[in-house]
């Protein structure tokens, strides 16, 4: 009895013992069979393939696999999977930022006879050598095999033919053709939505943010741009989701919220850097940059921006080493060293070819134009806004507000007939044609409102283009510290005004101004002008005129003879200028600031504004002598 359970045991234990080994075994075949880092057969690299092909899994974090399977593929004379690895090791290439490399790969493999045979694998060469031609000086390459492209767009099917939609949607990017990039990235979003290809809907729903993010539309560009994650979120490509949370995060950005882009920066941040990759570094160590500087973190920002200048210096990208630089000379601008403001602007400048867009360079030529203005010169300010004036033109041109309106309505129409062809798996076949009979009477109808609205943003363009020319003829009559009219804006006025009737020329200095300066400083002497023109504002009525003659001068064409009626607008100036300068900080409260009046009322003899002036100057110089502080009215 004691035997036979002891023989049990015993079987039972070494059942037990070989369970287990099987299981371990099993184990270990399957760990290892996960864990393989590298394809070593034809099954296992085409199974690489396509996982990257459909982008489920990332190319950066899979580049020794991928690597490997090119190799091997070559090694084994594989020769039609070689090509698919070939094409899409061109591509981790470019994703690398190995541009030399690239070339090389490309010049060999485009030769390949029997390339044109696999027409996706083809077509995924040639979206590679685009994007490596669009990079070069001369333009001439990349733009014949663009329109190669699009002439040939017709033959292939929908998968080859996004792969071509996407390749153009990045040339036109590139080369600053928004009009083409919507037109295109439009024309792909409809095939990727109908394939079901969400990564490559992501791509064209970012292209479009983009697009309305120059167009300054936001809320639209917003909205694009959370499409555009959404899409590349049901994916495995971390390469470009991690873009498409840069771009959203950049137009949040925009409009102001930085607390949301900083959670988009991050993750995007934390791609960038485990893959080492050099251009997205720069973009989101710049938005981070900027978010520091709008929260007026200056020293931080300032660190963060010299670091990224010399990381995109290094690197190449000359449109986030000019962004940097503006944005350096904004920190400065901040921090009052205007000098190394000054030098930051300047060394943009010489570099402004650089940009790849003309919005770009006009947004620069903007900032430009207000720092020279400050610093007062003048003859570098306005060649800065002539400048702005003709990237703002090219910018115009590129992004055509008649076509983008008439785009977005297409696109409109479009999204509605994906409805309409979702609605045939639930919907029987009467109800699936009610609803194309109303998709006819949709069209229909947004056609006719197609020409409506051509002809209503056609007049807004022209509106636009007037108030911009309004807007720099303001600022040539504006003074830039006290923004009440400069020497030509008051004279101007003046003449206008002599024009309708009699009237009153008086020219007003503030008293001993010289001694503020130099006791308090040019930083009083500012506000106590500003004080004045706040003072001005408030007593003079709507009938009279007053602007900045020169320096601490100031000319008054007053709609009135009347001399007691002079003296009492005046006498009001007086208290309230008084009242303002009180309110200065560092203005001692017992320094009071006041000022002479020399007033020349028109008559026969005095007609022209020339005499007027003339005179007025003449009463001025008697106030001053008379001791100051009083109004000289004749």
């Amino acid at each position: 009895m004691t035997s036979n359970i002891q023989i049990n045991i015993l079987d039972n234990t070494l059942w037990a013992k070989c369970i287990a080994l099987v299981s371990f075994l099993l184990l270990c075949n399957f760990a290892s069979a996960n864990d393989e880092p590298y394809p070593q057969n034809y099954q296992a690299a085409q199974a690489l393939i396509n996982n990257i092909k459909l982008n489920e899994i990332d190319y950066l974090q899979n580049e020794d696999k991928l690597a490997q399977a090119f190799k091997i593929s070559r090694e084994q004379n594989w020769e039609k999977l070689h090509l698919e690895a070939a094409a899409l090791y061109a591509e981790l290439l470019f994703r690398q930022e190995k541009y030399e490399e690239l070339n090389t790969h490309l010049s060999y493999y485009l030769k390949n006879k029997e390339l044109p045979n696999q027409k996706s694998v083809h077509l995924l060469f040639l979206e590679s050598q685009l994007k490596s031609l669009a990079r070069k000086s001369n333009p001439a390459p990349a733009l014949i095999l663009a329109t190669k492209l699009e002439e040939s767009l017709q033959q292939y099917s929908t998968k080859e033919k996004i792969i071509i939609l996407r390749a153009l949607a990045y040339y036109y990017t590139d080369t600053d053709g928004l009009k083409k990039t919507l037109n295109v990235a439009l024309e792909g979003l409809e095939l990727a939505l109908k394939d079901d290809d969400s990564a490559s809907q992501g791509y064209f729903f970012r292209k479009i943010a983009d697009a309305y993010n120059y167009l300054n539309e936001k809320d639209k560009a917003v909205y694009y741009a959370k499409k555009a994650v959404e899409a590349y979120e049901k994916t495995q490509d971390e390469l470009f989701t991690a873009k498409a949370y840069w771009s959203l995060s950049n137009v949040l950005l925009e409009i102001k919220k930085p607390k949301d882009a900083l959670i988009y920066l991050n993750k995007a941040l934390f791609y960038f850097k485990k893959v080492n990759a050099q251009k997205g570094l720069t973009f989101a160590q710049y938005s981070i940059a900027s978010i520091e500087y709008l929260q007026a973190n200056y020293d931080r920002a300032l660190t963060l921006t010299k670091e990224n200048i010399e990381l995109a210096r290094s690197a190449d990208i000359y449109d986030m080493q000019l962004a940097s630089l503006i944005l350096l000379a904004d920190i400065y601008i901040k921090l009052d060293l205007l000098v190394q403001a000054n030098e930051a602007n300047d060394e943009v400048f010489l570099k402004l070819d650089k940009f790849s867009r003309s919005i770009y360079k006009a947004e620069f030529l903007s900032k430009r134009y207000e720092l020279k203005r400050h610093l007062n010169y003048t003859d570098e300010a306005f060649e800065a806004i002539e400048q702005k004036l003709l990237y703002t033109k090219k910018h115009y041109e590129a992004t055509s507000e008649n076509n983008i309106k008439t785009l977005q309505v297409k696109f409109e129409v479009k999204e509605q007939e994906e409805k309409i062809q979702q609605l045939e798996y639930a919907k029987d076949i009467s109800e699936l044609q009610a609803k194309e009979e109303y998709q006819q009477k949709i069209i229909w109808r947004l056609s006719a409102a197609i020409a409506f609205i051509l002809v209503i943003v056609s007049f807004f363009l022209f509106y636009k283009q007037a108030r911009q020319r309004q807007k720099y003829h303001d600022i040539s009559l504006t003074d830039y510290l006290t923004n009440s009219p400069n020497r030509r804006g008051i004279m101007r006025a003046a003449e206008a005004k002599l024009d309708e009737g009699k009237m009153t020329i008086a020219i007003v200095d503030l008293d001993y101004f010289k001694k503020v300066n130099d006791q308090f400083g040019h930083d009083v002497g500012d506000l106590v002008l500003i004080a004045f023109v706040k003072a001005v504002k408030e007593t003079l009525s709507g009938d009279h005129q007053f602007g900045r003659y020169g320096g601490e001068e100031w000319l008054f064409a007053l709609n009135s003879v009347d001399e007691l009626a002079i003296r009492n607008i005046f006498d009001q100036l007086a208290t309230r200028f008084t009242e303002h300068c009180s309110n200065i900080k560092d203005l001692p409260s017992d320094t009071k600031i006041t000022f002479s009046v020399g007033a020349s009322v028109s008559s026969p003899l005095k007609s022209t504004l020339d005499v007027l002036i003339k005179h007025a100057d003449k009463l001025l110089y008697k106030a001053k002598e008379n001791g100051r502080n009083q109004v000289v009215v004749d």
